[in-house]
């Protein structure tokens, strides 16, 4: 990632802490409840009982869905051992632990739907079936949830009141939707909610990307194993909403010598963040930042014009006698750069044109 998020204090975080009220007071304690399941599990989550309320005698097809999907889940629990409940529960945990996963920890080890459905395959049908449906206006749109905890539409406006760059932090080069906006961008499920149950809801694994990174490169591409995914070894990747900055350094190499050679094939990238070298990778890997970089600096896309623009700049500022120097006008893009790097994609643009000036195209 180029740059991180800061994540935002909503009350959309309260559908996770239903889910998890679900999961560790009635789930995980289903097999020492006496009397079934029963409306009265939810007295020490009020809210989360009106809405239970609210479903059990509603018609709406995803209020049904949501109810009826914890009351199987719930009796599935009670006929487990305690050694598959407690199983569960480390799975559970470790799913929702979105950082310590991206930081490959060894003691953090998460399940996918395929290790779930080997562990208990009816208890893996009802949790995909209840998880899948979890994030969309099918369950959290129903007015009884919003009600409670508002809606992803006001989530995303005070995102972006807070997260103002008006960029993609996963690749740089498109704009997202921001304040002025009627309409917003979609959240990625970071680590796919199709490969692992459990955080479909949690916004620490939900990121506003731009529609490319979305669904053009990433779709269900998961970043904490090697390619091909689940069957290669675990590796590190960028967690977006880490508390700290990470610069990566971004160099250009051109093997060329005229300007109509700037084709993907004659330009070399390079990505330097200290102490990040598998989490670059990763993040090439997953967003596909070389080709699309590449693609950006050929002549089909804005290297082009950018190098155009700098030599007519050069041939064509001032009088005769006031003319500037390309030193004059790479020092005023650096100095652009340093206060709005993504700013006219001046973070990818800035190394290209410094290359372009050391092989000699101005």
């Amino acid at each position: 990632m180029l740059f991180k998020y800061t994540y935002i204090r909503h009350d959309m975080e309260k559908m996770q802490e239903y889910m998890d009220y679900i999961f560790y007071e009635v789930w995980y304690k289903a097999m020492y409840t006496q009397g079934g399941f029963s409306l009265e599990l939810f007295n020490q989550k009020l809210e989360l009982k009106e809405i239970m309320e609210s479903f059990f005698y509603s018609d709406t097809e995803g209020g049904d869905l949501f109810y009826e999907s914890v009351e199987e889940i719930f009796y599935l629990f009670q006929k487990i051992d305690l050694i598959q409940t407690n199983q569960l529960k480390e799975w559970y945990d470790a799913n929702n632990n979105i950082e310590a996963l991206c930081a490959n920890k060894a003691e953090i080890t998460p399940v996918t739907y395929n290790e779930l459905n080997s562990f208990h395959k009816p208890l893996h049908d009802k949790i995909k079936k209840l998880f899948k449906n979890l994030y969309g206006k099918k369950i959290i749109g129903l007015k009884a949830v919003t009600d409670k905890i508002g809606t992803i539409d006001q989530h995303y406006q005070e995102f972006m009141t807070v997260n103002t760059k008006g960029k993609c932090p996963c690749c740089g080069l498109n704009s997202l939707k921001g304040v002025f906006h009627s309409k917003r961008e979609a959240y990625d499920h970071y680590l796919p909610k199709g490969t692992y149950p459990f955080n479909a809801i949690n916004f620490k694994n939900l990121i506003p990307i731009c529609h490319e990174c979305n669904s053009s490169y990433k779709l269900e591409k998961n970043p904490l194993y090697v390619v091909p995914n689940l069957t290669g070894g675990r590796r590190k990747a960028f967690y977006l909403y880490c508390n700290h900055d990470i610069s990566i350094d971004i160099t250009v190499n051109l093997n060329l010598t005229r300007k109509d050679e700037i084709k993907p094939e004659n330009i070399q990238l390079e990505f330097r963040a200290d102490g990040y070298e598998e989490e670059i990778e990763t993040w090439k890997e997953v967003f596909g930042i070389e080709e699309r970089y590449k693609a950006e600096c050929s002549a089909e896309n804005d290297g082009l014009d950018w190098l155009e623009q700098v030599t007519d700049d050069l041939e064509n500022y001032g009088d005769t006698t006031q003319k500037i120097c390309p030193e004059d006008m790479l020092e005023t893009l650096r100095k652009a750069h340093s206060r709005k790097p993504f700013g006219e994609k001046r973070f990818l643009k800035l190394p290209f044109l410094k290359e372009c000036q050391r092989i000699g195209l101005f």
